[in-house]
């Protein structure tokens, strides 16, 4: 059996762990046509702050306009008020944003019948025909903040199919929906897009004005975390602490896909039975072996994944 750090092609069986602006922490591996190894074990040290975004819901720091943390920034500040026709995020559960684990509630202030429309700002494949095109500065202002809203209020990138949302009044006012008046818009400096209405359903734009309140700081956090879910690798035979010491210094120790985990490797995966995987501290744990752990180790505290999938995993070991 080889010991090797994992390549960073290869691709692994564990789920990725939800979520949203962005979820937990997930595995490395991005090749899916790569075939997964029989086993993996790779082990690493965190800070207590830095546990809560390997498990929870998590909103990264504003970076240029991101809506999404601006808008959690306004939440943190007093509360606020945001439109759209799903919950932006996850109600009565953990948040990790910054330094801190928050939770939010919402209520739902207005509803505002609307219409999404499925649409095409499509690349130009023929000459753009005069009497059917509109230039983008003409656009009602309704018009062109949708284009903005999508990025796409500078005609670049083009071809590329999404979703636009009206209320019935701004419907009043577009020329673009539900019926276009134009088939082609183009923009001052000589970009051309093709227009297309694909779709069109129902739909209601509600106002939600959002509470936050702090569950604790990430580090406090990350502190139960450790506390209820760590258990200690002690008293390994030498072959099982060969495997251990080699994830931790030579990064992942992985059994390729064509190989048979030794006795050693099998008796190792054992001890993580019976152990609870680290998880959000408001939500149920995962029951199957592979999964993320709160492992100590010679006095550290590794953030642990192991991923196993072969018929000698599935049975306990004497070994």
């Amino acid at each position: 059996m080889r010991r090797r750090a994992l390549l960073a092609t290869a691709a692994t069986s564990l789920p990725a762990f939800i979520a949203g602006c962005t979820g937990p922490g997930r595995l490395g591996g991005s090749n899916a046509a790569a075939e997964a190894p029989t086993a993996r074990l790779e082990l690493e040290t965190l800070a207590d702050a830095n546990l809560p975004t390997k498990v929870l819901y998590t909103v990264r720091p504003a970076e240029g306009n991101d809506e999404t943390a601006r808008l959690f920034d306004r939440i943190l500040d007093g509360g606020a008020t945001t439109k759209a026709t799903r919950p932006p995020f996850p109600e009565q559960r953990h948040i990790a944003y910054q330094d801190g684990v928050y939770e939010l509630s919402y209520e739902v202030i207005e509803e505002t019948p609307a219409t999404r429309y499925s649409v095409k700002v499509d690349i130009v494949t023929d000459s753009v025909t005069e009497a059917e095109a509109i230039q983008f500065a003409d656009l009602p202002e309704v018009d062109q903040e949708e284009f903005a809203a999508h990025g796409l209020a500078d005609g670049d990138p083009v071809g590329i199919g999404t979703t636009f949302l009206y209320t019935d009044a701004e419907r009043e006012q577009s020329v673009l929906v539900p019926e276009s008046e134009y088939s082609y818009i183009t923009w001052d400096d000589g970009t051309e897009a093709e227009w297309v209405v694909d779709d069109a359903y129902n739909t209601t734009l509600n106002t939600y004005r959002y509470s936050a309140d702090q569950v604790a700081t990430a580090a406090d956090y990350g502190q139960q975390m450790r506390e209820r879910f760590s258990f200690e690798l002690t008293g390994l035979p030498d072959a099982q602490q060969d495997i251990v010491e080699t994830a931790i210094t030579d990064g992942p120790y992985v059994v390729d896909p064509d190989e048979t985990p030794s006795d050693a490797l099998v008796a190792l995966a054992n001890r993580f039975r019976g152990h609870e995987q680290a998880h959000g501290l408001d939500e149920d744990g995962e029951g199957d072996l592979s999964g993320t752990y709160l492992v100590r180790y010679q006095g550290d505290v590794y953030w642990t994944t192991l991923v196993v999938q072969h018929d000698a995993f599935q049975t306990a070991s004497t070994s």
